[in-house]
């Protein structure tokens, strides 16, 4: 068999992947799990089974040394994926009793920059040597978990488990017992987000063309993504995941939207390789209609910095193709100002665009509002300061011992907006009209546009029973497809994303609402110069013909 030549061996140890391809725990037993034995065969037994054995790798920061000890010669070829976790210190039972504090960040975050700048060193000294020699190495990173072996100890248990106090109330000081077993679990650090230290010093790595983060344990700065892929020069695609949900100390979200600003102003507008580029700032849906959103724009314009930014470092890059935003988003993404004239074109080589913004705006707004002024709510009395900053940041070591004591999920979420409070079934032309309009005249400049959407998730009432309905999320936007140019496959779920596939499309799934002739006209103009005229606009309501009909059935079999 040894005679056979190498592809053959290779085809036939392909069919032994099963970690790569299915994301699953190796079984313990069974062929899968017996793989690496066949390496012993002979040499084209071993190269064949190590093409599968190292195309994705998942590593540890604490096994570096290991990894650069057994990832040599050809096995560097096969690498294709490392899925990085990247392992904090421990800490002891009487810091699980308060918020962590600057000391503690500052910590972590020379452990997580070492962790970077450790792996980054070994990668770029694999590309050091084959420099000249031979093509460059093509892998992908994904931070796949960042965590401190403390984090899922239970104090009250006095075990190692992931069980988590699900509410967490406020203790008496003078009770001892309490205060020696308060736990805060994870909360401990839910305002604490690692930063990249020094990030001049990060080593250039020029093998990995891809860079992934993911939603971890312990939360990335925005910025900090940004900063690692500052030292990708081959990077071909980045998808990042950004948390920016914290609305009770808005002065903290502020601060990182605006540091990220900046990196991305810094950074993005050299990124000559970048292709695909996927930026997800996570807000969760709020179900507080009544609340006042945080204004997180600039003291001096009334624009978001943040959209800016995105629009000027990217605008320009001609190798982009694909653009996934998604966050509290405004026009400016699209437009410096309503009152600037078109600015010289950009994303001129764009094929599919998907914006995902929020209810509400970064200047503190809504894009929905009430049916009637009658139904308005009214919002209670500020329940927090803009300018105050969560325990662990510039309090004294006494207050966030305090504050600690007396946490309360309950009250936290009150002063986070979080309560059911439901009104706003209608779009507010004032916000919503400019966003859309400025989505139209951005995507008809674009020549080569094939698909482009602007959606956003809002609530809607389902009537489960004669006597019941409950609130439940729907899609809400606009989309635009060349001809033949085809939806994901959710969309193509619903067959009218299906219809008339040779032709310019625009679909409307905005509920009731009736989008003014202005706005239709300006939306109409995207793809004319290359398509022509002939257009199919269709009214569509994606919620009602596949998310309906399969929430009404869960519902009904939880309730019978």
């Amino acid at each position: 068999m040894d005679h056979l030549p190498q592809e053959i061996h290779n085809e036939i140890g392909a069919l032994f992947d099963d970690l790569s391809g299915s994301w699953r725990s190796v079984p313990r037993s069974g062929p899968a799990a017996r793989r690496h034995t066949l390496a012993t065969i002979s040499r084209p037994w071993q190269e064949a089974i190590e093409r599968q054995t190292f195309r994705q790798l998942r590593l540890k920061s604490t096994d570096l040394d290991g990894f650069e000890k057994i990832v040599r010669g050809s096995r560097r070829r096969y690498l294709g994926t490392i899925l990085y976790t990247i392992v904090l210190p421990e800490y002891d039972t009487d810091a699980r009793g308060r918020f962590e504090r600057e000391p503690d960040r500052r910590v972590n975050d020379e452990v997580f920059t070492k962790a970077l700048s450790d792996l980054f060193g070994i990668l770029k000294m694999w590309d050091d040597e084959i420099a000249g020699k031979e093509h460059p190495y093509c892998i992908r990173l994904e931070i796949e978990a960042v965590y401190s072996p403390s984090d899922d100890q239970n104090l009250n248990a006095g075990l190692r488990v992931p069980g988590r106090v699900t509410s967490l109330e406020p203790v008496d000081p003078g009770n001892e017992g309490d205060v020696a077993h308060r736990d805060l679990q994870d909360r401990r650090f839910q305002y604490s987000y690692l930063t990249l230290l020094r990030p001049e010093e990060l080593p250039i790595v020029t093998s990995l063309v891809a860079f992934t983060t993911r939603a971890t344990k312990r939360p990335l700065a925005p910025k900090t993504a940004i900063d690692i892929a500052a030292k990708l020069p081959n990077l071909r695609k980045g998808s990042w995941f950004m948390s920016d949900t914290e609305r009770r100390y808005p002065v903290l979200r502020r601060s990182q939207r605006h540091e990220l600003a900046n990196s991305i102003q810094d950074a993005l507008p050299d990124a000559a390789t970048l292709g695909t580029l996927e930026v997800c700032m996570r807000q969760e849906l709020l179900w507080n209609h009544a609340w006042h959103p945080a204004d997180l724009t600039s003291a001096d314009t009334a624009s978001d910095p943040l959209c800016g930014a995105i629009h000027e470092a990217t605008g320009s890059l001609e190798a982009l193709t694909n653009l996934t935003i998604t966050g509290c988003l405004d026009q400016s993404l699209f437009w410096p100002s309503p009152t600037v004239p078109l600015p010289e074109p950009f994303w001129q080589n764009l094929e599919c665009l998907d914006l995902q913004f929020d209810m509400t705006t970064p200047s503190g707004g809504w894009y929905f509002k009430a049916r009637t002024p009658a139904e308005h709510i009214d919002a209670p009395a500020a329940l927090s300061s803009d300018s105050l900053l969560p325990p662990g940041y510039g309090q004294s070591e006494e207050e966030d011992i305090e504050a600690a004591l007396q946490y309360s999920d309950s009250e936290n979420q009150r002063r986070s907006g979080d309560s059911m409070c439901l009104f706003r079934w209608v779009p507010d032309e004032t916000t919503i009209v400019p966003l859309i309009e400025d989505f139209g005249r951005a995507c008809a400049q674009i020549p080569a546009l094939r698909i482009a959407s602007l959606t956003t998730t809002i609530q809607v009432p389902l009537q489960v029973h004669q006597w019941r309905s409950v609130p439940v999320r729907s899609p809400w936007g606009v989309s635009y497809a060349a001809p033949r140019a085809e939806f994901s496959r959710q969309w193509q779920l619903d067959p009218a994303f299906r219809e008339n596939i040779h032709q310019r499309r625009i679909f409307w799934d905005v509920k009731d609402w009736l989008p003014g002739s202005h706005l239709r006209k300006v939306m109409s103009e995207i793809g004319r110069d290359r398509y022509g005229d002939e257009l199919v606009e269709k009214h569509v309501d994606f919620w009602a013909a596949v998310m309906k009909p399969r929430e009404l059935a869960r519902f009904r079999c939880s309730y019978w």
